[in-house]
């Protein structure tokens, strides 16, 4: 599934795609987070709109926290997260160097 995820950030042209397998750790929420950027709101809203409904259709449950036009979005599923983000606010929060500690 996370496969599918993927493939859908780099259709929707998402950029700076990173995935990270937290299924080892013992701190975790989550077991995979993937990291994207988008250019703009809009963009953001459309991908994360796009993950959600992949995710409700393969799992059926899934969830949006977040607005687009707050420049972050998460969309849950099944153990699965991903942040979308603006790349000012990606860069602010750098959860990159929270998951690689």
């Amino acid at each position: 599934m996370k496969d599918g995820i993927i493939d859908l950030l780099n259709e929707k042209k998402a950029f700076d795609i990173v995935e990270f397998d937290l299924s080892g750790r013992s701190e975790r929420l989550s077991d995979a987070c993937i990291i994207a950027t988008g250019t703009s709101a809009r963009h953001l809203r459309s991908v994360a709109d796009c993950i959600y409904r992949y995710m409700k259709n393969n799992w059926h449950s899934s969830r949006i926290e977040g607005r687009a036009e707050s420049g972050w979005v998460i969309v849950e599923s099944n153990g699965v997260e991903v942040h979308l983000f603006k790349p000012e606010f990606r860069e602010y929060y750098a959860l990159e160097e929270l998951y690689t500690r």
